[in-house]
């Protein structure tokens, strides 16, 4: 107040006052900076524990399983211009190649009618067994009842209905396949989860997108969503859902029109790497690049090269996917002898969460690190 006197402190009491207080502020700067580093050293660990390979080591089988000779084998991947598709049917082909099968691929063209037709000119071809990527045995039945009475076991490969995920039993009269190879697509959902949580510091609002279409995306949505639950600070916007039929379409569209209307999204999941592309040329062309990063799995090359480039998607869980064909042919052959499967089925398909630090070559796909050619053809002697 105006014209009151302070009162003023013998100088020795004053120099102790200040000294105090110099040292609470030291004391109190360093555990907030411990605190921070402490808080820093966490994320840092947990998008260390993201990125490795999952499973760490060697997780397939141990077994031999000789190859018999004089096998026709028709692959079919759900479309040749699906790189998550193709390419564990061409890693099949390989692999039958070298066992001194003959392999035939087909070109499911990504629809149901060119599916079935495939597998139908494989049958007529006098295929021993058939492979399949990607393809739903909803859809397919007209083939599997060919195949059934024919007595050419179907193997399928990346649907998600078989272990080490939920295994999905058909309904009613339907037939299913003999097997399926996949990976552990709750398991990628979840490490993409862990990544995202340390990414964000805890803070992440997210917006997830699935595809119900596919057994293996909702299985990785899942995960993704078990995940996200366990980040108290972190918020998720309800399930936003779209078919395949839609990714070229209107998915780039819809889901700016979502960022706009929710600007404190930080984060966008995409089932698949083709709706990421989609959605992350959306992203850019909206002005929105700085406002938001995409995370999706496959893998793809392309987007990959968005992780590369820091063009707004910045990880992506990425499958063995030449691993899984090797599988693929392997669990055929178990099947062709009358052994037992290998449990899980998925022969431990190895993936693992892709950021920046932890690229491929460029124009490569991610291959784990076991020797696992080397393997299998060792087994199949």
């Amino acid at each position: 107040m105006k014209g009151q006197v302070r009162p003023t402190l013998p100088s020795g009491l004053t120099g102790v006052a200040s000294r105090r207080r110099a040292m609470l502020g030291i004391l109190a700067a360093a555990a907030f900076a411990w605190g921070v580093g402490d808080a820093r050293a966490d994320e840092a660990a947990s998008l260390e524990h993201a990125r490795q390979e999952t499973p760490p080591s060697w997780a397939g089988p141990t077994t031999p399983a000789k190859a018999p000779a004089g096998i026709k084998v028709g692959i079919i991947s759900c479309g040749a211009q699906f790189r998550g598709c193709q390419a564990p049917a061409d890693a099949a082909f390989e692999a039958a190649k070298k066992i001194g099968w003959t392999p035939t691929m087909y070109d499911g063209a990504g629809t149901q009618e060119k599916q079935n037709a495939s597998i139908l000119d494989a049958i007529s071809a006098g295929a021993n067994v058939i492979l399949t990527v990607s393809i739903d045995p909803r859809f397919i039945q007209l083939a599997l009842q060919t195949a059934t009475k024919a007595g050419v076991p179907m193997i399928s490969g990346s649907a998600g209905i078989d272990t080490p995920n939920p295994v999905i039993k058909p309904e009613g009269d339907n037939l299913t396949h003999v097997l399926d190879v996949g990976t552990d697509y709750p398991g990628v959902g979840r490490h993409v989860a862990e990544w995202i949580v340390a990414d964000s510091g805890g803070k992440a609002n997210v917006l997830v997108y699935t595809d119900e279409e596919f057994y293996s995306v909702t299985a990785t949505v899942d995960g993704l969503l078990e995940g996200l639950k366990k980040c108290s600070g972190c918020v998720v916007s309800p399930l936003q859902k779209f078919t395949a039929s839609q990714v070229a379409t209107n998915v780039g569209q819809m889901m700016v029109g979502y960022l706009q209307s929710h600007p404190e999204v930080t984060y966008v999941y995409a089932p698949y790497d083709p709706s990421a592309v989609f959605m992350v040329n959306a992203i850019v062309q909206a002005g929105l690049a700085d406002k938001v990063k995409v995370a999706s799995i496959v893998g793809a090359a392309q987007n990959l090269d968005f992780i590369r480039q820091g063009r707004v998607q910045v990880l992506d869980g990425a499958f063995d996917n030449a691993y899984m064909g090797y599988a693929m042919v392997d669990q055929a052959i178990r099947v062709l002898n009358k052994q037992p499967l290998f449990e899980p089925h998925d022969e431990g398909t190895p993936y693992q969460i892709l950021d920046k630090t932890n690229l491929p070559p460029e124009g490569q796909d991610w291959a784990t690190k076991s020797d696992y050619k080397e393997r299998f053809l060792k087994l199949w002697q």
